[in-house]
């Protein structure tokens, strides 16, 4: 429970202040903002991202062949965090770019993966794979009723480069998972 309860107060500071570069680039925008340009229920929502984002790792990282622990599991968490950070900085900057934007992530997120062990590297993927698609795919699903817009969606409401950058949340997720979920 106390880790629920840590990986939810995270998330909803951290993808808050994220979603925040989203709102202050005119990446999106909320039709009824609260405070800062942001919806009241923008902190809850990515509190329970924080604790599906981190869970979900470690139940498929569970399922998939062991691999190594984490030789240094406070710089794994340090450098998936940054650079989830720099991804989502990235996507404020160059969003008017999106093509550009999607392959940008996607070959920093290659790079980080071809550097990791092999059994490592298929949970990476695995884990990687299916949160660009479930994320994408919860964005989409909350855009469509309203709650908020893309000033520039491509396909189903969300820009192209999203499933990009949910690649990068999928590798924080996986550290998390493997550092403090005791996941693989």
């Amino acid at each position: 429970m106390r880790a629920c309860l840590v990986l939810f107060v995270v998330g909803a500071i951290l993808g808050t202040a994220c979603d925040q570069i989203h709102v202050q680039f005119g990446v999106l925008w909320y039709p009824r903002p609260f405070m800062l340009g942001q919806a009241w229920w923008v902190p809850p929502l990515f509190g329970g991202a924080g604790i599906a984002l981190s869970y979900g790792p470690a139940l498929i990282l569970r399922a998939l062949p062991a691999a190594p622990p984490p030789a240094r599991p406070g710089r794994e968490i340090a450098i998936a965090g940054a650079s989830f950070v720099a991804a989502y900085f990235a996507t404020g900057v160059f969003s008017a770019h999106p093509l550009a934007l999607a392959a940008g992530l996607a070959a920093a997120w290659a790079a980080r993966l071809v550097r990791l062990d092999r059994r490592e590297a298929v949970g990476a993927l695995v884990v990687s794979l299916t949160a660009a698609a479930a994320g994408s795919l919860f964005e989409a699903a909350l855009s469509s009723t309203g709650a908020f817009f893309y000033h520039r969606p491509d396909a189903l409401g969300v820009p192209i480069w999203l499933p990009s950058l949910y690649l990068h949340v999928a590798l924080l997720g996986r550290a998390i998972a493997r550092v403090w979920l005791s996941g693989r």
